[in-house]
């Protein structure tokens, strides 16, 4: 009962910890939001390209979804590099 609400407890502080983050993302100018989303892509992309490898290795065939894994990060990777994933701004 106690380790049920150590995590209850633990999921919430997480979550309040996103909510307050993302609260104070929400009020920064567009250009910080901008570099910010692009950083974050590069670092997701990197990410999925990581965990699709390292996931490989562990089994030793290769599987379809590691495969989309690393395939998804790397077209992540080159979209943001190119500048395809930043927000149009109405006109």
């Amino acid at each position: 009962m106690i380790k049920g609400l150590l995590i209850l407890f633990t999921v919430f502080a997480v979550v309040a910890l996103l909510n307050v983050s993302s609260l104070k993302l929400m009020k920064l100018e567009a250009v910080k939001k901008a570099k910010f989303r692009k950083v974050l892509f590069y670092y997701y992309g990197l990410f999925l390209i990581f965990n699709g490898v390292i996931n490989s290795f562990e089994q030793s065939e290769p599987n379809l979804f590691f495969i989309l894994d690393i395939l998804i990060g790397v077209i992540l990777l080159i979209v943001n590099y190119l500048g395809k994933m930043e927000a149009k701004e109405p006109a």
